[in-house]
């Protein structure tokens, strides 16, 4: 293999307070009352000073000692609209070492939802789509830069989400190369969802992952891992171009400085460069000869069986599911403080640290988790999102029960008014037929 692409996730939630049952306030701002602005700041400003300013250095020195030699090094990166929130309130500096990547035209930033949300896999895609424009607002106001390749949360991708990502006039989107999707082929080549043009760019997650979950583990058959020895297991793999996509805090955070793992950074684009690998950016390969492939599956990046069960598996996480869409319209008709925040709860990693299961993914979500345990998560979680729901029907006087829309049997948009009603009708494409209907009934 002649070619990769080498990109980076980057993303930070606004984490639900762990004590919201058991110790509730009533007189901070409506974000502090529910989220955890404390561990929030010490979580990015530990982060920062481990992996995001020592990395970025690394990756920005090494682009501009590449070209001095008259070599290409370049590499993506996914940054949620959360994270770019808490540098802009704890990390000025990073954001400015991400501006001087984009003035080195080497660098590319991808598009994804605002929140990091789970809203792509709800049937009505409005509020998704809506994540969607803000991101790709933000990443063009902070980089100069209009998105053409689209990465959805988690990879948590399905044919109805590249559908609407190619509505949108993105080129590329990111999926995991699971063999649910693959069906045996590899996935370092270019790949187009079948009657469609936007390519696919599959991610190698068995070469990703020996970075991200391998480089320091001695028990490993492969360790130590070298950036020489790494280097030649790309270029001796098949294929015409490949996807290598890991979480930017795999450098200093999950693994420590100590394990020479920003050294691994620094030489990695030397080595490729002596086997002949280029590196490239994601948009330069959409023109290239392209598989038609079908797409039939939910995948994901997470976990054993790499789908949607990581977010969206268990009774639990249904249910804070349920009470987050509950309160969807009721934050957006109070607006302002009350939508921004209602998007924090849509942000997936609360739904993450709600995960029932054993072994290494249990021992994963426990490891990102700013709770005790899975129970304990629900307990605060749901409690907090309800506590927000009855503060808001309050609000808007609302003392009925809601109106559930269901759309292919699964419940769909929630509405508690007539306002909301109409809204939900005259923004879902699907309901337009009915609405034309409703119209006729009401002039009768």
């Amino acid at each position: 293999m002649k070619r990769i692409i080498i990109g980076f996730e980057i993303h930070q939630p606004f984490r639900i307070r762990r004590d919201f049952f058991w110790n509730p306030r009533f007189r901070q701002s409506l974000e502090d009352r529910f989220f955890d602005t404390e561990m929030n700041r010490e979580i990015f400003e530990r982060i920062k000073r481990n992996c995001y300013i020592p990395a970025t250095t690394t990756i920005l020195n090494s682009i501009e000692h590449a070209e001095e030699e008259g070599r290409d090094v370049k590499y993506f990166f996914s940054l949620s609209g959360t994270f770019l929130e808490q540098a802009e309130r704890w990390g000025k500096e990073v954001i400015e070492l991400f501006q001087q990547l984009a003035y080195t035209h080497k660098v590319e930033f991808l598009s994804q939802t605002y929140f990091h949300s789970v809203t792509g896999l709800w049937e009505d895609k409005a509020e998704w789509r809506e994540q969607v424009k803000m991101h790709k607002k933000l990443i063009e106001s902070y980089f100069k830069q209009t998105p053409v390749t689209f990465e959805n949360t988690e990879l948590i991708t399905n044919k109805s989400i590249i559908e609407e990502a190619e509505k949108f006039g993105f080129k590329n989107i990111v999926l995991e190369g699971t063999e649910s999707n693959l069906k045996g082929r590899s996935p370092n080549y270019i790949y187009r969802l079948k009657g469609h043009e936007i390519s696919i760019l599959f991610r190698n997650y068995r070469l990703s992952d020996d970075i991200a979950f391998r480089f320091s583990n001695r028990k490993w058959d492969q360790y130590p891992l070298t950036a020489s020895k790494f280097a030649d297991w790309i270029s001796m793999s098949e294929g015409n171009v490949g996807l290598i996509f890991i979480d930017y805090e795999t450098f200093g955070e999950h693994h420590k400085a100590d394990t020479g793992i920003l050294e691994f950074l620094e030489w990695l684009p030397k080595e490729l460069n002596n086997r002949g690998v280029e590196m490239v950016l994601p948009k330069e390969v959409h023109n290239d000869a392209y598989n038609e492939i079908d797409i039939t599956e939910t995948s994901s990046w997470a976990d054993i069986e790499k789908n949607e069960k990581s977010w969206l598996g268990n009774i639990m996480q249904w249910a804070y599911d349920d009470a987050v869409r509950r309160a969807e319209m009721p934050s957006r008709e109070l607006g302002s403080d009350y939508l921004k925040v209602w998007r924090y709860f849509t942000t997936s990693d609360n739904y993450y640290y709600l995960f029932l299961g054993s072994g290494g993914p249990a021992e994963v979500h426990s490891y990102f988790s700013s709770f005790g345990s899975p129970i304990d998560a629900f307990i605060n979680e749901f409690y907090a999102i309800l506590t927000f729901l009855h503060e808001e029907l309050a609000k808007l006087n609302i003392k009925n029960e809601p109106y559930i829309f269901m759309v292919n049997g699964k419940r769909s948009s929630i509405a508690w008014n007539e306002k909301e009603f109409m809204e939900v009708i005259m923004r879902d494409e699907k309901f337009k037929e009915h609405l034309k209907y409703l119209k006729e009934w009401l002039r009768k």
